[in-house]
């Protein structure tokens, strides 16, 4: 019996956690550099070598992708919509989502407060 070859799936896993986030963040309008802050990885890092889902770097991509999902589905996928959502005070947060994402403490507070409004639709 023959044995197929089998990529990692470390390595597959890593590529697509990696151009999820780069999508979003690209719908949003969100430069590559900011992004990165985001989820505290540098530029090019993100496109060379990915982004291991179960690294803290990781985590705060699958919430930024969690925050797109939320937004997506609020503004049924527009994308003026979503960058105007992301770009305006929100008196919740008494700042822009876009400012509250750059911490930690902020992108899951955001995640929270979108899973809150996604919640009475």
């Amino acid at each position: 019996m023959s044995e197929a070859v089998r990529v990692a799936p470390e390595s597959s896993d890593k590529a697509l956690l990696s151009k999820a986030l780069l999508n979003a963040a690209k719908a949003f309008g969100l430069p590559q550099a900011e992004i990165a802050s985001v989820v505290g990885r540098n530029r090019t890092g993100l496109t060379r070598d990915g982004i291991d889902p179960a690294s803290k770097s990781g985590e705060l991509a699958l919430l930024f992708i969690r925050l797109y999902r939320s937004v997506y589905a609020l503004t049924g996928g527009e994308r003026e919509a979503m960058t105007h959502w992301l770009n305006t005070p929100n008196h919740y947060f008494e700042d822009t989502p876009r400012e509250m994402i750059q911490s930690t403490e902020g992108l899951v507070r955001v995640v929270h407060y979108l899973d809150a409004m996604r919640g009475r639709i």
